[in-house]
């Protein structure tokens, strides 16, 4: 169903910027519920393809939730968290992989 996707979904490659990760996806939820339920199931997903969930922080009320995973930063925002993070900005000599509207 299309109200379960996540949107403007973005994929940096940030390995020759940061020793931390590789990749930094970014995406945008259309609630605090949606965002929380997005977090759940990418967290499932990484589970169940044995890849370990290192750490989670931010509150889906706030707008922001992060996962980091082996590698891989996850962000998920609220349109008006995104804006107000500009994390693609922050990024901006990074590769971007992929873009997904």
């Amino acid at each position: 169903m299309s109200e379960n996707l996540l949107s403007n979904i973005v994929i940096l490659d940030v390995s020759s910027e940061s020793v931390f990760f590789h990749y930094f996806i970014i995406a945008t939820g259309m609630t605090s519920q949606h965002l929380q339920s997005s977090s759940a199931s990418i967290s499932r997903f990484l589970k169940d393809h044995d890849i370990k969930t290192n750490h989670k922080e931010g509150v889906s009320n706030g707008g922001w939730l992060l996962l980091d995973s082996q590698g891989i930063t996850v962000h998920l925002f609220l349109e008006t968290q995104r804006d107000r993070y500009a994390l693609e900005d922050l990024w901006s000599t990074s590769k971007e992989i992929l873009r997904l509207i």
